[in-house]
């Protein structure tokens, strides 16, 4: 699973640092989940492959699929222990209109109400898993990327 984030907004990293503390240690591998700023290079380029048009700070690629809006973050639950599964498919029952407009609306004001953030990843858990001038990832860490990593 490719996560692309804003890497510029507070709210996104800190759903990125809320998810290491909360993956557990055997799905922390670029194997399982790869965290990249969505305005890198990569990130860019990996938008474009996905035919992502009006990136907005949360994108997850994955088994071939680009995931967006209230889908992306459901599909961040399989990752996390079992009562955050839980919680998603308790997610996946509200409709996917419903979902999608409390997220367009969240990130419509992301910035106003949590301000900016850059992606700084080096001292957390998840540096290894991180893209991008302050991640320890380089692109040719990442395996089996579904056809998105060019």
């Amino acid at each position: 699973m490719i996560v692309l984030i804003d890497g510029d907004c507070a709210l996104c990293v800190g759903l990125v640092e809320w998810l290491a503390q909360r993956i557990p240690p055997d799905k922390l591998t670029p194997e399982t989940i790869v965290f990249v700023p969505g305005e890198s290079d990569w990130g860019q380029e990996l938008l474009s492959k996905a035919h992502v048009a009006g990136f907005d700070s949360v994108v997850v690629l994955k088994n071939g699929q680009s995931l967006q809006e209230g889908d992306a973050v459901l599909a961040l639950a399989e990752v996390l222990p079992q009562r955050w599964r839980v919680v998603a498919a308790l997610g996946r029952v509200v409709p996917r209109p419903w979902r999608n407009a409390v997220y367009r609306w969240v990130a419509k004001n992301r910035i106003s109400w949590f301000g900016r953030k850059e992606m700084c990843a080096i001292d957390s858990r998840v540096a290894h898993l991180t893209y991008g001038p302050r991640g320890l990832l380089r692109r040719e860490d990442v395996p089996n990327t579904e056809g998105f990593a060019g």
